[in-house]
């Protein structure tokens, strides 16, 4: 691969919790990550009633023109933002996004579950992964489904995420009570077995995990074991995480805010998650994927001819 970048082109993910920029170099026939900004927005705070609030358009917009300037400082030949569940069921989603136009020159490109699923399907095949069964949990929905040489075989985006799962459910303090982390389990189980019954118990040979939360977890177990080695995590070791954050939440919090400042009050709900999606489809280890939605749109709508 030439050392010459003959273009830098930037993406930037809208999602429900974090708002994330990812500025890409292309090398001739290949691509590869440069440089990236995340902002932890929260997005779905904003929502009320079903509607983005004034407060929650003001706060986008003013990430984005961020985020824009970012890429200016980059010199990025193209810029091109797109959203998942942050906008997906806001009811003035119009609004937002002539807001959004107005204030920053931006266009937001709403995916629908259809398209988030397909690009997350996308983004692990194309980084060899030919098939399995997966999920991707972000802020406000999770897509969890089975996929083959031929693509999607069966599938659904499901109505939780890590910070949806502790505002509904995460009543008092800053981590989620033993009883509210059974609570969150018996939500996505039920969840799983409504959307996605032939998933329960399959036992896939792995179980592959998308997403910033999934990334999280693997991050705070690795400084936890001193290990660097391997992407998988085990249900027992999340659980144990989720376990001992209760007992000594001081210790947590410390450790949280050293490893993954602004996923304080997230990556437990999400962990609770994670082990309930891994029980449901029969699996003790989910393996944490480095490519996400993010890789999948970028390789089927911007480079599609282009390889990892």
């Amino acid at each position: 691969m030439g050392t010459e970048t003959k273009e830098k082109l930037a993406l930037i993910d809208v999602g429900s919790n974090t708002i994330r920029t990812v500025v890409y170099g292309r090398y001739g026939g290949r691509v590869r990550k440069l440089y990236s900004e995340r902002d932890y927005t929260g997005l779905l705070a904003y929502v009320r009633d079903g509607r983005l609030s004034a407060e929650g358009i003001t706060r986008l917009c003013e990430t984005l023109a961020h985020m824009r300037r970012f890429c200016a400082l980059c010199q990025c030949a193209s810029v091109t933002a797109f959203s998942t569940a942050s906008l997906r069921g806001v009811t003035n989603r119009a609004a937002v996004l002539s807001a959004v136009r107005r204030r920053t020159g931006l266009e937001i490109r709403p995916l629908s579950e259809e398209e988030e699923m397909a690009c997350d399907c996308e983004g692990l095949r194309r980084s060899g992964v030919r098939e399995g069964v997966a999920f991707d949990l972000g802020g406000g929905s999770c897509q969890v489904f089975r996929f083959g040489e031929e693509g999607l075989q069966e599938g659904a985006s499901l109505p939780f995420g890590c910070l949806s799962l502790g505002t509904h459910f995460v009543r008092e303090g800053l981590f989620p009570s033993r009883e509210e982390a059974k609570t969150i389990r018996r939500f996505v189980r039920n969840a799983l077995e409504d959307r996605l019954p032939g998933l329960s118990g399959i036992a896939p040979p792995t179980l592959y995990a998308m997403g910033g939360t999934a990334r999280a977890a693997a991050k705070v177990l690795r400084a936890l074991s001193g290990d660097d080695a391997g992407a998988g995590v085990s249900c027992e070791a999340l659980h144990r995480l989720l376990r001992d954050a209760r007992r000594n939440e001081a210790r947590t919090v410390d450790l949280l805010r050293r490893v993954i400042p602004g996923r304080m009050s997230t990556l437990l709900p999400g962990i609770a998650a994670m082990e309930a999606i891994a029980r449901h489809v029969g699996r003790d280890t989910i393996d944490v994927s480095p490519v996400g939605v993010r890789e999948g749109f970028l390789w089927t709508y911007l480079l599609p001819s282009v390889a990892p």
